[in-house]
């Protein structure tokens, strides 16, 4: 059993929360590629480093947005978090957008007795960290107001039953309502989902309807920006003729024109603050960052961001051609790891700067080629693990076997680095195989934008490999099935002529001698009629396995008939060391067996001289002859 699972560290005693002398902070989150995301991590992790902490991140590629209720095998991630080493658990509950799995998050944290954040939301008996939205939205709507005083405005909300839309729609009818304006749900909201397509379409309707507002006051920055480039499109002019306002300050609105008035929310901001509480023991209670309210030219003000936007601009360019390039080395990889024949190849194709800093560990049964992957019923993963790749390893890697609890090999060296461990789960078709662990020397948003790439390429790759190989296993045991008696696993007449014709073609070229057995059940009739067919077939079964066992492990052995086998190996081997050796076998199988007949067979056995060259007929029918010599030499015996 894992150690872990009793909340027994192997560092120390029960309830220690250090390790290797560092306080470990699981950090849980989707979508690690955004900027919001990075923000956080980079300022968390500079603030907790210094204070002892190591940052932990469990990550998945995307949140759960359109999948609360669907059981996601990359989910399963946060069930990697050893409570035993964690001083506290920091969950951005807005990133990972599912309460189902936050709540999973929350009851294994709770039941080790481990504080817990949760960050850009809120749930019971956790301490509460997130934006002030209604301020800073409603600031927003206030400058509009007191600055440009539109008179007929209209509202793009989120998605309908949306908490984070309803309420800035109520402080958008709030605030209207102070300035005397009548609010009207029909004709002055429209629903665009927080994303590009719907926003395009609702803001396309009201384009048509030819009734334009003075102002569209935007949920989200990603419906403002696609408002007024549909507008800019139609001819309207931003902010002259339509005032457009966005809110939460996403990366893009510096690159608009003209650049989007919104209220950036700050992850540093908030980071800094779970830090304090983290070093404070973690007190409950609600705490808040206000959002920072960023005037620029969509309301008709002046730019007042000192972002420096060429910065920006080459870091976005950069990562968009960088994403190409390695898009391309991944795609390749991953069609190099479908090609291995086993597992083991995989790591050589691996090797390519794009997975540096990566180890990947895979569940015990993926070295196994007849279990399907598609099929496999196991949640989570194993307690001793498989390590397939290290890319600090020496070169070639080999894969070994790797307690779980151990984390990553040489983990010492890993913490004095001061930068997160961040793990992912692998799978394939929802099937869960193993998981990657990262740790990059920096907290680089290069670095981090891939980590989602190089988990989707190792997906494919190993899951491919996976089910190619059960697939190859498949059609070996149809192979298998195909040219093997049923009843005895011996050879058919199909498969036994196949591998004859190779096996005399060796012989003749080299004047070889062949050794044939023919051995026949005695009494099979006897044993049908007075103790079934079942115990005839278990007779049969018996004398094929004798024959196989006093044979060397090459013969070709082969149920010939009902009750006759035949063995065939090339040398000259001692007919009596294989009369004895068959003799004995039985005996011993009767002996053990206690069944109410008796097993045994009558041999006839043959061995050719170098210079012989007669075909499998004239084989057969001189060793038939002999094995009836002894059939009738037995009767004899008998009577």
């Amino acid at each position: 059993m894992d150690i872990s699972l009793l909340g027994f560290s192997k560092y120390g005693g029960w309830g220690i929360d250090m390790l290797n002398g560092y306080k470990v902070i699981a950090l849980c989150l989707s979508a690690i590629q955004d900027a919001s995301s990075i923000s956080f991590i980079t300022e968390l992790n500079d603030k907790l480093n210094k204070h002892g902490y190591r940052i932990f991140i469990y990550h998945m590629s995307t949140d759960m947005a359109w999948s609360d209720t669907i059981k996601d095998s990359e989910t399963l991630v946060f069930d990697l978090i050893d409570y035993s080493i964690v001083d506290t658990v920091v969950i951005m509950d807005e990133k990972i957008k599912s309460r189902t799995v936050t709540e999973h998050i929350i009851s294994g944290a709770k039941a080790a007795g481990v504080p817990i954040i949760v960050v850009d939301g809120q749930c019971d008996g956790c301490t509460s960290v997130r934006f002030d939205y209604r301020t800073g939205f409603e600031e927003i709507v206030r400058h509009v107001m007191e600055v440009h005083r539109p008179r007929k405005l209209h509202f793009m909300a989120g998605s309908r039953g949306n908490p984070f839309s309803e309420e800035r729609l109520g402080i958008f009818a709030m605030i209207l309502k102070e300035y005397g304006i009548a609010f009207d749900s029909e004709s002055m909201v429209s629903y665009g989902d927080f994303w590009a397509r719907p926003t395009i379409k609702a803001a396309q309707r009201l384009i048509d309807s030819r009734d334009m507002p003075q102002a569209i006051i935007c949920a989200n920055d990603i419906m403002a920006i696609n408002v007024a480039a549909l507008l800019k499109k139609n001819g309207y002019r931003v902010p002259e003729d339509v005032i457009i306002t966005g809110f939460d300050g996403i990366e893009e609105i510096h690159l608009t024109e003209p650049r989007i008035t919104t209220s950036f929310c700050d992850f540093r901001e908030l980071a800094g603050t779970v830090a304090d509480l983290i070093q404070k023991g973690t007190p409950e209670g609600e705490y808040y960052a206000l959002p920072r309210l960023m005037i620029s030219e969509s309301c008709g003000c002046a730019y007042s961001s000192k972002i420096d936007i060429l910065d920006d601009f080459s870091q976005l360019n950069s990562r968009f051609y960088r994403y190409q390039d390695d898009n391309h080395v991944l795609t390749q990889i991953a069609e190099d790891m479908q090609g291995c024949r086993h597992i083991e190849e995989v790591p050589a194709m691996m090797g390519h700067r794009v997975m540096n800093h990566m180890c990947c560990f895979l569940n015990q049964w993926c070295t196994d080629d007849s279990v399907d992957p598609m099929t496999i019923h196991q949640d989570g993963f194993d307690d001793e693990m498989y390590i397939l790749y290290n890319a600090e390893a020496p070169k070639p890697f080999v894969p070994m076997k790797f307690a779980r609890r151990d984390i990553m090999p040489k983990l010492d060296e890993l913490l004095e680095r001061k930068h997160p461990l961040i793990f992912m789960e692998l799978d394939f078709m929802n099937v869960t195989f193993g998981y990657a662990c990262f740790c990059y020397k920096s907290c680089d948003n290069t670095d981090y934008t891939k980590i989602p790439q190089i988990v989707a390429a190792v997906d494919m790759g190993i899951g491919g490999l996976l089910n190619k190989r059960y697939q190859n296993y498949l059609t070996g045991q149809i192979e298998h099935i195909y040219i093997h008696d049923s009843l005895t696993g011996l050879y058919n007449r199909l498969g036994f002529n196949r591998e004859f014709e190779k096996l005399m073609k060796r012989v003749w070229e080299k004047e070889g001698n062949v050794t044939v057995v023919l051995a026949d059940l005695d009494g099979l009739k006897g044993i049908n009629d007075n103790y079934g067919h079942a115990a005839g077939d278990n007779a049969i079964h018996t004398v094929a396995k004798a024959l196989q066992n006093s044979c060397p492990e090459d013969a070709l052995c082969v149920r010939f008939g009902g009750d006759e086998m035949l063995a065939v190996m090339e040398g000259d081997y001692a007919i009596g060391a294989i009369r004895e050796k068959m003799k004995n076998w039985l005996e011993e199988y009767n002996s053990r067996a206690g069944n109410p007949y008796t097993v045994s067979a009558s041999l006839g056995i043959l061995v050719t001289s170098g210079n012989e060259e007669l075909e499998f007929e004239d084989l057969l029918k001189s060793v038939d002859a002999l094995m009836y010599q002894e059939k009738r030499r037995k009767k004899k015996q008998n009577l």
